[in-house]
Protein backbone atom coordinates (compact mmCIF):
# COMPACT_ATOMS: atom_id res chain seq x y z
CA UNK A 1 0.00 0.00 0.00
CA UNK A 2 3.09 2.26 0.86
CA UNK A 3 6.37 3.05 -1.16
CA UNK A 4 9.56 1.60 0.22
CA UNK A 5 10.19 4.56 2.08
CA UNK A 6 6.80 5.75 3.00
CA UNK A 7 5.79 6.25 6.57
CA UNK A 8 2.20 5.07 8.01
CA UNK A 9 2.33 7.55 10.53
CA UNK A 10 3.69 10.26 8.69
CA UNK A 11 0.79 10.07 5.97
CA UNK A 12 -1.66 10.15 8.83
CA UNK A 13 -0.13 12.71 10.41
CA UNK A 14 -0.73 15.36 7.24
CA UNK A 15 -3.82 13.96 6.69
CA UNK A 16 -4.72 15.04 10.63
CA UNK A 17 -3.26 18.67 10.04
CA UNK A 18 -5.36 18.89 7.03
CA UNK A 19 -8.51 17.92 8.85
CA UNK A 20 -7.83 20.30 11.80
CA UNK A 21 -7.30 23.35 9.24
CA UNK A 22 -11.08 23.27 8.50
CA UNK A 23 -11.62 23.86 12.72
CA UNK A 24 -11.84 27.66 12.82
CA UNK A 25 -11.53 29.36 15.56
CA UNK A 26 -15.43 30.71 16.05
CA UNK A 27 -14.27 34.60 17.12
CA UNK A 28 -11.49 34.80 15.13
CA UNK A 29 -12.70 33.23 12.07
CA UNK A 30 -9.51 31.87 11.01
CA UNK A 31 -8.52 28.31 10.55
CA UNK A 32 -6.52 27.18 14.01
CA UNK A 33 -3.66 25.58 11.84
CA UNK A 34 -3.65 29.25 10.28
CA UNK A 35 -2.64 30.93 13.14
CA UNK A 36 -0.71 28.69 14.74
CA UNK A 37 -2.56 27.45 17.58
CA UNK A 38 -2.18 24.02 16.50
CA UNK A 39 1.58 22.39 18.40
CA UNK A 40 3.34 19.60 18.99
CA UNK A 41 1.45 17.32 16.68
CA UNK A 42 2.25 13.83 17.00
CA UNK A 43 0.85 10.26 15.25
CA UNK A 44 2.17 6.92 16.10
CA UNK A 45 0.02 3.96 15.60
CA UNK A 46 -2.93 5.70 14.77
CA UNK A 47 -3.02 7.37 18.09
CA UNK A 48 -2.79 11.45 17.68
CA UNK A 49 -1.95 13.72 20.18
CA UNK A 50 -1.76 17.57 19.70
CA UNK A 51 -1.09 21.22 22.20
CA UNK A 52 -4.19 23.66 20.95
CA UNK A 53 -2.26 27.21 22.13
CA UNK A 54 -5.03 29.46 22.31
CA UNK A 55 -4.49 33.14 21.36
CA UNK A 56 -5.35 34.25 24.67
CA UNK A 57 -5.65 33.07 28.51
CA UNK A 58 -9.03 34.56 28.97
CA UNK A 59 -10.64 32.47 26.19
CA UNK A 60 -14.42 31.70 27.05
CA UNK A 61 -14.41 29.14 24.53
CA UNK A 62 -11.46 26.58 25.16
CA UNK A 63 -14.04 23.59 25.67
CA UNK A 64 -15.92 24.15 21.86
CA UNK A 65 -12.75 24.70 20.25
CA UNK A 66 -11.09 21.63 21.91
CA UNK A 67 -13.81 19.07 20.88
CA UNK A 68 -14.38 20.74 17.34
CA UNK A 69 -10.36 19.79 16.88
CA UNK A 70 -10.89 16.41 18.55
CA UNK A 71 -14.11 15.70 16.35
CA UNK A 72 -11.85 16.62 13.32
CA UNK A 73 -9.13 14.57 13.98
CA UNK A 74 -11.87 11.30 14.52
CA UNK A 75 -12.45 11.77 10.90
CA UNK A 76 -9.53 10.82 9.63
CA UNK A 77 -9.64 7.12 8.66
CA UNK A 78 -7.18 5.05 10.56
CA UNK A 79 -7.21 7.34 13.57
CA UNK A 80 -7.99 5.82 16.87
CA UNK A 81 -7.26 7.86 19.45
CA UNK A 82 -7.04 11.48 19.83
CA UNK A 83 -5.67 13.49 22.86
CA UNK A 84 -5.46 17.66 22.68
CA UNK A 85 -4.05 19.71 25.50
CA UNK A 86 -5.43 22.83 25.23
CA UNK A 87 -3.82 25.63 27.05
CA UNK A 88 -3.35 29.56 26.40
CA UNK A 89 -0.72 32.78 26.02
CA UNK A 90 -2.30 35.94 26.01
CA UNK A 91 -0.87 37.96 22.56
CA UNK A 92 1.04 41.15 22.93
CA UNK A 93 1.15 43.06 19.64
CA UNK A 94 3.79 45.35 19.41
CA UNK A 95 3.29 49.10 20.61
CA UNK A 96 5.02 51.19 17.70
CA UNK A 97 8.20 53.14 19.15
CA UNK A 98 7.40 51.97 22.51
CA UNK A 99 9.47 49.94 24.65
CA UNK A 100 7.68 47.30 25.98
CA UNK A 101 7.62 47.16 30.35
CA UNK A 102 9.52 43.43 31.18
CA UNK A 103 6.39 41.14 32.37
CA UNK A 104 3.27 43.09 31.05
CA UNK A 105 1.98 41.75 27.64
CA UNK A 106 -0.82 44.71 26.70
CA UNK A 107 -2.04 47.75 28.90
CA UNK A 108 -5.53 48.98 28.27
CA UNK A 109 -6.20 52.71 29.43
CA UNK A 110 -9.61 53.50 30.47
CA UNK A 111 -10.57 56.92 30.20
CA UNK A 112 -13.57 59.52 30.67
CA UNK A 113 -13.80 63.04 29.50
CA UNK A 114 -15.15 64.16 32.84
CA UNK A 115 -16.22 62.64 36.40
CA UNK A 116 -18.73 60.86 37.39
CA UNK A 117 -19.44 58.97 34.64
CA UNK A 118 -18.29 55.44 36.85
CA UNK A 119 -14.53 55.18 35.17
CA UNK A 120 -13.14 53.42 37.83
CA UNK A 121 -15.97 51.09 38.77
CA UNK A 122 -15.95 50.04 35.18
CA UNK A 123 -12.01 49.60 35.58
CA UNK A 124 -12.29 47.51 38.29
CA UNK A 125 -15.03 45.59 37.44
CA UNK A 126 -13.13 45.13 33.81
CA UNK A 127 -10.31 44.07 35.74
CA UNK A 128 -12.06 41.41 38.00
CA UNK A 129 -13.49 40.08 34.89
CA UNK A 130 -10.59 39.48 32.67
CA UNK A 131 -9.40 37.72 35.77
CA UNK A 132 -12.58 35.44 36.42
CA UNK A 133 -11.79 34.54 32.56
CA UNK A 134 -8.47 32.99 33.18
CA UNK A 135 -6.05 36.04 32.85
CA UNK A 136 -3.36 37.66 35.12
CA UNK A 137 -4.87 41.10 35.73
CA UNK A 138 -2.87 44.60 37.62
CA UNK A 139 -4.39 48.00 37.79
CA UNK A 140 -2.58 50.73 38.01
CA UNK A 141 -4.73 53.78 39.59
CA UNK A 142 -3.22 56.93 37.82
CA UNK A 143 -5.57 59.43 39.60
CA UNK A 144 -3.07 60.66 41.61
CA UNK A 145 -4.89 63.24 43.15
CA UNK A 146 -7.95 61.39 43.91
CA UNK A 147 -6.93 57.60 43.95
CA UNK A 148 -10.33 55.36 44.64
CA UNK A 149 -9.71 51.82 43.40
CA UNK A 150 -8.27 50.63 46.36
CA UNK A 151 -11.30 51.43 48.15
CA UNK A 152 -13.28 49.22 45.45
CA UNK A 153 -10.64 46.56 45.53
CA UNK A 154 -10.74 46.26 49.09
CA UNK A 155 -7.56 47.14 49.91
CA UNK A 156 -8.68 50.56 51.55
CA UNK A 157 -5.47 49.89 54.60
CA UNK A 158 -3.33 48.51 52.63
CA UNK A 159 0.15 50.42 52.39
CA UNK A 160 3.63 49.45 50.30
CA UNK A 161 5.58 47.86 52.78
CA UNK A 162 7.33 45.06 51.10
CA UNK A 163 10.35 44.83 47.89
CA UNK A 164 10.51 42.00 45.47
CA UNK A 165 13.57 40.34 45.34
CA UNK A 166 14.27 42.76 42.49
CA UNK A 167 13.88 46.00 44.62
CA UNK A 168 10.91 47.05 42.92
CA UNK A 169 7.22 47.74 45.01
CA UNK A 170 5.75 44.74 45.91
CA UNK A 171 1.91 45.78 45.03
CA UNK A 172 -0.99 44.78 47.47
CA UNK A 173 -3.18 41.88 45.83
CA UNK A 174 -6.70 41.24 46.01
CA UNK A 175 -8.75 38.94 43.92
CA UNK A 176 -5.73 37.56 42.61
CA UNK A 177 -5.29 41.28 40.76
CA UNK A 178 -2.34 43.26 41.68
CA UNK A 179 -2.85 46.85 42.37
CA UNK A 180 -1.00 49.97 42.39
CA UNK A 181 -2.19 53.54 43.80
CA UNK A 182 -0.60 56.76 45.40
CA UNK A 183 -3.24 55.75 48.01
CA UNK A 184 -0.91 53.14 49.11
CA UNK A 185 1.62 55.83 49.99
CA UNK A 186 -0.18 58.93 51.81
CA UNK A 187 -2.55 59.06 54.53
CA UNK A 188 -6.64 59.30 53.26
CA UNK A 189 -6.19 62.88 55.00
CA UNK A 190 -3.14 64.16 52.66
CA UNK A 191 -3.54 65.82 50.04
CA UNK A 192 -1.52 65.50 46.94
CA UNK A 193 -0.35 69.07 45.74
CA UNK A 194 2.15 68.79 43.15
CA UNK A 195 2.48 70.39 39.60
CA UNK A 196 3.12 68.35 36.93
CA UNK A 197 7.00 67.69 36.78
CA UNK A 198 6.76 65.60 39.97
CA UNK A 199 3.03 63.81 38.85
CA UNK A 200 4.93 62.75 35.57
CA UNK A 201 7.89 60.94 37.39
CA UNK A 202 5.56 59.34 39.81
CA UNK A 203 3.34 57.80 37.17
CA UNK A 204 6.84 56.46 35.10
CA UNK A 205 8.09 55.15 38.68
CA UNK A 206 4.60 53.16 39.20
CA UNK A 207 4.63 51.35 35.87
CA UNK A 208 8.62 50.82 35.93
CA UNK A 209 9.20 50.35 39.79
CA UNK A 210 6.60 47.82 40.65
CA UNK A 211 7.17 44.41 41.08
CA UNK A 212 4.37 43.55 38.40
CA UNK A 213 5.74 40.37 38.09
CA UNK A 214 4.01 38.52 34.39
CA UNK A 215 0.55 39.97 33.66
CA UNK A 216 -1.60 39.45 30.39
CA UNK A 217 -3.28 42.77 31.12
CA UNK A 218 -2.91 45.82 33.07
CA UNK A 219 -5.22 48.10 33.44
CA UNK A 220 -4.84 51.84 33.94
CA UNK A 221 -7.76 54.00 35.58
CA UNK A 222 -7.02 57.60 34.45
CA UNK A 223 -8.50 60.71 36.11
CA UNK A 224 -10.82 62.48 33.75
CA UNK A 225 -10.19 64.41 30.84
CA UNK A 226 -7.27 65.36 29.24
CA UNK A 227 -4.54 66.27 31.53
CA UNK A 228 -0.89 65.82 32.51
CA UNK A 229 -1.64 62.14 33.29
CA UNK A 230 -3.11 61.55 30.23
CA UNK A 231 -0.15 63.33 28.44
CA UNK A 232 2.42 60.81 30.55
CA UNK A 233 1.20 57.70 29.77
CA UNK A 234 0.70 58.61 26.30
CA UNK A 235 4.66 59.43 25.62
CA UNK A 236 5.70 56.99 27.92
CA UNK A 237 3.61 53.76 27.59
CA UNK A 238 3.24 51.79 25.38
CA UNK A 239 -0.61 51.26 25.17
CA UNK A 240 -2.44 48.50 23.50
CA UNK A 241 -5.39 51.00 23.24
CA UNK A 242 -7.89 52.56 25.50
CA UNK A 243 -11.46 52.22 26.23
CA UNK A 244 -13.84 54.98 26.51
CA UNK A 245 -16.53 55.12 29.72
CA UNK A 246 -19.51 57.61 28.82
CA UNK A 247 -23.18 57.88 30.41
CA UNK A 248 -25.83 58.41 27.83
CA UNK A 249 -25.84 62.34 28.71
CA UNK A 250 -24.79 64.92 26.18
CA UNK A 251 -22.47 66.75 28.33
CA UNK A 252 -21.17 63.00 28.58
CA UNK A 253 -21.07 62.27 25.13
CA UNK A 254 -19.46 65.67 24.57
CA UNK A 255 -16.21 65.31 26.88
CA UNK A 256 -16.01 62.03 25.81
CA UNK A 257 -15.44 62.93 22.54
CA UNK A 258 -12.36 65.10 23.06
CA UNK A 259 -10.54 62.01 25.05
CA UNK A 260 -11.22 60.11 22.05
CA UNK A 261 -9.79 62.65 19.64
CA UNK A 262 -6.97 63.04 22.29
CA UNK A 263 -6.14 59.10 21.86
CA UNK A 264 -7.10 59.14 18.09
CA UNK A 265 -4.74 61.72 17.43
CA UNK A 266 -1.18 60.19 19.44
CA UNK A 267 -2.06 56.88 17.04
CA UNK A 268 -3.44 54.91 20.01
CA UNK A 269 -6.11 52.29 19.11
CA UNK A 270 -9.13 52.75 20.90
CA UNK A 271 -10.96 49.54 21.57
CA UNK A 272 -14.06 50.60 22.23
CA UNK A 273 -16.93 52.84 23.94
CA UNK A 274 -18.74 51.66 27.36
CA UNK A 275 -21.87 53.56 28.08
CA UNK A 276 -22.26 52.93 31.93
CA UNK A 277 -25.41 53.54 33.69
CA UNK A 278 -27.40 53.59 30.54
CA UNK A 279 -30.28 52.72 32.60
CA UNK A 280 -32.38 51.54 35.83
CA UNK A 281 -33.76 48.17 35.58
CA UNK A 282 -36.60 47.70 37.71
CA UNK A 283 -36.09 44.65 40.30
CA UNK A 284 -39.36 44.11 40.22
CA UNK A 285 -40.73 44.32 37.13
CA UNK A 286 -37.83 44.24 34.87
CA UNK A 287 -39.09 47.43 33.34
CA UNK A 288 -36.38 50.06 32.05
CA UNK A 289 -35.89 53.67 32.95
CA UNK A 290 -33.61 55.68 30.91
CA UNK A 291 -32.76 58.45 33.29
CA UNK A 292 -29.86 60.44 31.62
CA UNK A 293 -31.18 59.44 27.97
CA UNK A 294 -30.91 56.71 25.42
CA UNK A 295 -28.46 55.33 22.64
CA UNK A 296 -25.77 57.79 23.49
CA UNK A 297 -22.69 55.67 24.03
CA UNK A 298 -23.82 53.90 20.77
CA UNK A 299 -24.45 57.11 18.50
CA UNK A 300 -21.13 58.53 19.70
CA UNK A 301 -19.28 54.62 18.69
CA UNK A 302 -20.80 55.18 15.06
CA UNK A 303 -20.09 58.89 14.62
CA UNK A 304 -16.54 58.26 14.86
CA UNK A 305 -16.24 54.39 13.80
CA UNK A 306 -15.14 52.95 16.99
CA UNK A 307 -16.94 49.80 18.49
CA UNK A 308 -19.47 50.00 21.16
CA UNK A 309 -18.87 47.27 23.70
CA UNK A 310 -21.92 47.57 25.63
CA UNK A 311 -24.02 49.07 28.07
CA UNK A 312 -24.16 48.62 31.50
CA UNK A 313 -27.04 49.68 33.52
CA UNK A 314 -27.56 50.81 36.95
CA UNK A 315 -27.86 49.74 40.32
CA UNK A 316 -27.78 51.03 43.68
CA UNK A 317 -25.72 47.44 44.77
CA UNK A 318 -22.94 48.56 42.59
CA UNK A 319 -22.32 51.70 44.31
CA UNK A 320 -22.85 49.49 47.77
CA UNK A 321 -20.72 46.92 46.62
CA UNK A 322 -17.90 49.11 45.94
CA UNK A 323 -17.63 51.08 49.26
CA UNK A 324 -17.40 47.70 50.79
CA UNK A 325 -14.68 46.77 48.51
CA UNK A 326 -16.09 44.41 46.24
CA UNK A 327 -16.67 44.88 42.77
CA UNK A 328 -20.17 43.90 41.11
CA UNK A 329 -18.34 41.18 39.20
CA UNK A 330 -17.25 39.72 42.30
CA UNK A 331 -20.36 40.56 44.43
CA UNK A 332 -22.84 39.22 42.39
CA UNK A 333 -21.72 37.56 39.46
CA UNK A 334 -25.10 36.50 38.50
CA UNK A 335 -26.54 39.77 38.26
CA UNK A 336 -27.47 42.01 34.98
CA UNK A 337 -24.52 43.85 35.64
CA UNK A 338 -21.91 41.18 36.29
CA UNK A 339 -22.80 39.85 32.89
CA UNK A 340 -22.17 42.93 31.03
CA UNK A 341 -18.86 43.68 32.46
CA UNK A 342 -17.99 40.22 31.18
CA UNK A 343 -19.20 40.14 28.03
CA UNK A 344 -17.45 43.45 27.64
CA UNK A 345 -14.31 41.66 28.55
CA UNK A 346 -15.03 39.10 26.02
CA UNK A 347 -15.14 41.56 23.69
CA UNK A 348 -11.71 43.04 24.69
CA UNK A 349 -9.87 40.12 24.76
CA UNK A 350 -11.51 39.55 21.31
CA UNK A 351 -10.09 42.86 19.95
CA UNK A 352 -6.62 42.67 21.25
CA UNK A 353 -6.50 39.15 19.74
CA UNK A 354 -7.62 39.83 16.35
CA UNK A 355 -4.55 42.74 16.45
CA UNK A 356 -1.59 40.00 17.33
CA UNK A 357 -3.19 37.45 14.83
CA UNK A 358 -3.14 40.45 12.14
CA UNK A 359 0.59 41.10 12.86
CA UNK A 360 1.57 37.65 13.26
CA UNK A 361 0.12 36.66 9.62
CA UNK A 362 1.47 39.60 8.01
CA UNK A 363 4.66 38.96 9.23
CA UNK A 364 4.42 35.09 7.84
CA UNK A 365 6.37 34.54 3.91
CA UNK A 366 3.24 33.92 1.67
Amino acid sequence: MFGKHANPDQDLEKQVLDALKKVNDPELHRSIVEIGMVKNLAVKEGKVSFDILLTTTACPLKAQIQKEATDAAYTVPGVKDVHANISGETLAPKVPKKTPIPGIKNIIAVSSGKGGVGKTTVSVNLACALQKRGAAVGILDADIYGPNVPLMMGLKNAVISEKTPEGKMKPPENYNIKVMSMAFLVKDEQPVVWRGPLLDRVIRQFFNDTGWGELDYLIVDLPPGTGDAQLTIIEAVPLQGAVIVTTPQDVAILDSKKGLSMFKNAGIPVLGVIENMSYYLCTHCDEKSYLFGQGGGAELSRLLEVPFLGEVPMNPEVRQYADEGKPIVIADPDSVQAEAFMNIAHQLTTTICEMGVNELLAATPV
